[in-house]
């Protein structure tokens, strides 16, 4: 779900503005580009400050804790 939801902020940001928000994440969180693009495909986790930083970089709340309900299904 971490992964979808910062997934789905990457995709509003051109092509440069995704570079630069990349860098400028890996810079601060003191993490390598690689694990950027393991949070990005769901290799891990992304941890609590990781998320504080992105959320810092993007001047937006992009992680939810709502989990989605799950549709009843009828007998």
């Amino acid at each position: 779900m971490e992964a979808a939801q910062l997934n789905a902020y990457l995709d509003t940001l051109t092509y440069r503005e995704r570079v630069e928000f990349v860098t400028s994440v890996v810079k601060k969180a003191g993490v390598k580009r690689q694990t950027f693009f393991n949070w990005k495909c769901m290799a891990c986790r992304i941890p609590e400050r990781g998320k504080q930083i992105i959320e810092h970089e993007s001047g937006e709340h992009i992680f939810s804790e709502k989990i989605p309900a799950e549709k009843e299904v009828a007998p």
